[in-house]
């Protein structure tokens, strides 16, 4: 069943008859155009009672895996079998998808730098102010599905909060289900995020990164669909135990990338000496910046020791860029 509201302000899955799925299209704000903006929210009401998990996608308009798996998982679900409900808005900044950009082409902004948004602002302030009064705020759970986009590479991972409190260990449990082979635990959440958001609410939550490019990986969006579900059995919305993989790697560091990365100080083609996941010691050599003729301009080093989380991949370059992460890693165990 779809259904169209006029107001995001409408959206109430409370209404919505338990054991049902239904599509709901919901009105952002009027273009200059005059078209009018939408995004698709697709739930999936168990027909007993339980928590509601939102998956978000597309929160960048070049990362591609997220909104795949949000339809996936709701195309596989039984609402009938379910106990609980399942949100997912698959291609959250639907301006920045159609330009096939990171970022807004209609105001420039970042959609994960400025929730909790604005009712009255500019396009992409009222798209977080929207998903976040109306769905995040709602839910019990929240994981937002990212990748790397264009110009980087980011090993598949699920971000957690790292806390001895309840709400870590809440945190750490779906991370530890979800399946992606890489952990990567944060004490302190970077504000005007999605997750910071649902984090200053007390709300639990994860994050997915992949290696990205630019196009549709779709191993690494069925990992993210898998993992999903993973997520809704532990939480008791799904019968059965989750599908559960190894871990390669456990980091634990500040993932505020917009504070921790390495920058270059000059222009240029960059050329990496290393790769993801790779481990380096403070002062390795992470890779070169040249000129038009191969003219060394600049040397990006390691400022600390630990792994290779995020690293650039699109050579082309401009100086403050960012240019890679080198975060911290403890023990599988632990």
């Amino acid at each position: 069943m779809v259904t169209t509201l006029d107001d995001f302000s409408s959206f109430d899955i409370e209404t919505q008859p338990g054991g049902s799925k239904r599509v709901y299209y919901l009105e952002v704000a009027e273009l200059t155009s005059g078209d009018i903006l939408r995004l698709a929210a697709l739930v999936a009401k168990g027909a007993e009672p339980g928590p509601t998990l939102v998956a978000l996608g597309g929160v960048h308009g070049d990362e591609y895996e997220g909104p795949h798996a949000v339809r996936l998982v709701f195309n596989t679900l039984d609402p009938e079998q379910m106990a609980g409900t399942f949100v997912g808005v698959p291609q959250c900044n639907v301006p920045a998808f159609a330009a096939g950009t990171r970022t807004s082409p209609i105001d420039g902004l970042n959609l994960a730098r400025i929730f909790p948004g604005d009712a009255q602002g500019t396009i992409t302030e009222r798209i977080a102010y929207n998903l976040g009064e109306h769905v995040i705020a709602r839910c019990d759970f929240l994981i937002d599905l990212h990748s790397s986009g264009t110009s980087t590479s980011i090993a598949p991972l699920i971000g957690y909060y790292r806390s001895a409190s309840e709400r870590g260990r809440r945190s750490l449990d779906a991370a530890m289900a979800f399946g992606m082979p890489v952990l990567w635990g944060h004490p302190e959440v970077g504000s005007g995020r999605t997750i910071s958001y649902a984090h200053e609410r007390e709300i639990p939550w994860l994050y997915t990164e992949s290696v990205g490019g630019g196009w549709l990986n779709q191993t690494h969006a069925q990992m993210y669909a898998t993992g999903v579900t993973n997520v809704l059995k532990l939480l008791g919305v799904l019968e059965g135990e989750p599908d559960r993989q190894p871990h390669t790697h456990h980091l634990v560091g500040d993932g505020n990338n917009d504070v921790t990365a390495h920058t270059t100080l000059a222009s240029g083609y960059f050329v990496s000496q290393l790769n993801v996941l790779d481990r380096v010691k403070k002062g390795d050599l992470i890779g070169r910046v040249v000129g038009l003729a191969g003219e060394l301009k600049n040397e990006i080093v390691a400022q600390n020791n630990g792994v290779i989380v995020l690293l650039r991949a699109n050579p082309t370059v401009a100086a403050g860029d960012s240019i890679c992460v080198v975060t911290g890693e403890i023990d599988l165990q632990t």
